[in-house]
């Protein structure tokens, strides 16, 4: 049976919850735009090859054991998504056309966004190539209303380079982001204080940018499968089902998100996870489920041009044990191929494994910027 708030519960939360309602007065609220280009990779190999435009067309590799990096919209209305084996997209999307990325290209578009958006505010935080946040709460046009803002930047991102992005504008960054996702694509939508809470109930849970596959499947059997579930759980109950991620819950449900816009956020680490439907306990299947979570991991290294010199990798066992192993190499890892081989080599001393494996994890660290193109040999640190 779910937990809600008891009498208790409000008591115990109520004098944090006035706070929190004071400092979310419309007088003092923030003005925050989440800028999420359209199909970015897809939309800018259309853009430059006028025969790719209005048909199905995936970035990325289409051998046997390729990955999608991004699809178009055409190709997305066969179901075909980012992270997807390239032979599954295929099956989906017979006529997709596959099309090799060009990293080099989208950093100098995201460049050229970024300077458009620099005409507006200094608090700006990238999320990647083609997404990021901006506080224009104080704006250096001294424009009032957030949503004209937003508007000028779309207009002049497609004026600049004939692409379209899409915008969401809210008081915080959680429902900026929902917004964002609402019009897509080419769409502009806000969420006002007073509509905040209310939006975010009618939403299922899958939809929260920051609950993932894992845990919304985890939520769904608590049975929380809407905003509006879980704003009827209590604090104390969601910190004991999702730990230090329980209070960001609790307070998301409420569309309260006081997280602000940093304009000097610097990454220690990235990575990626996934728990199993079914236990695994031999080398093939977890090479095989490693695949998709690597892939996902030099995704956003080729996006942001970010590089590493640690790879580690994290299991978690069916009794919930948890270890991790890493291997660090002296010059930047610079490929798909050296993470894979970096993490197979921790993953093969752990075998064979008594007990079976229910989630794997590959992260990085030592993070750098790209300095150069070149292929380089990696050196084992001794």
């Amino acid at each position: 049976m779910l937990a809600t708030e008891t009498d208790k519960g409000r008591k115990a939360i109520e004098p944090e919850l006035q706070d929190r309602e004071t400092k979310a007065d419309p007088s003092r609220q923030r003005k925050i735009i989440h800028i999420d280009m359209d199909a970015f990779f897809a939309s800018v190999e259309q853009r430059d090859n006028p025969e790719l435009r209005g048909k199905p067309v995936a970035v990325g590799g289409s051998r046997e054991r390729g990955v999608v990096a991004a699809a178009s919209y055409e190709a997305r209305m066969f179901g075909v998504r980012s992270a997807m084996p390239s032979v599954m997209a295929k099956r989906r999307c017979p006529n997709l056309i596959f099309v090799t990325p060009r990293f080099d290209v989208y950093k100098v578009v995201s460049l050229q966004i970024r300077e458009i958006f620099a005409e507006y505010t200094s608090i700006i935080e990238p999320l990647s190539l083609d997404e990021a946040y901006l506080d224009v709460t104080e704006n250096l046009k001294g424009v009032a209303v957030a949503t004209e803002i937003a508007e000028d930047i779309r207009a002049k991102i497609r004026r600049e380079t004939k692409l379209t992005a899409s915008a969401g504008v809210s008081y915080n960054k959680f429902l900026a982001k929902l917004a964002s996702d609402h019009r897509k694509p080419d769409g502009l939508f806000v969420i006002t204080p007073k509509m905040g809470a209310a939006f975010v109930e009618n939403l299922p849970v899958e939809k929260f940018h920051g609950v993932g596959p894992a845990t919304t499947a985890k939520m769904n059997r608590l049975g929380i499968a809407t905003g509006l579930d879980l704003r009827a759980q209590n604090l104390p109950f969601l910190q004991q089902h999702f730990g230090k991620s329980g209070a960001y819950y609790y307070w998301i449900a409420r569309g309260v998100d006081e997280r602000p816009v940093r304009a000097d956020r610097v990454r220690k680490s990235i990575g990626a996870e996934n728990t199993f439907a079914q236990d695994l306990h031999a080398f093939s299947p977890m090479r095989d489920a490693l695949e998709p979570i690597i892939a996902k991991v030099w995704r956003h290294c080729q996006a942001t041009g970010i590089r590493a010199r640690t790879v580690t990798l994290k299991v978690k066992f069916a009794d919930f044990q948890q270890i991790t192993r890493s291997k660090s190499v002296s010059d930047a890892i610079d490929s798909l191929a050296d993470i894979e081989r970096l993490s197979l080599g921790l993953l093969e001393p752990l075998l064979p494994i008594e007990k079976g494996v229910r989630l794997l994890g590959i992260s990085l660290s030592s993070l750098t910027q790209a300095q150069t193109t070149e292929r380089r040999q990696l050196s084992l640190v001794l």
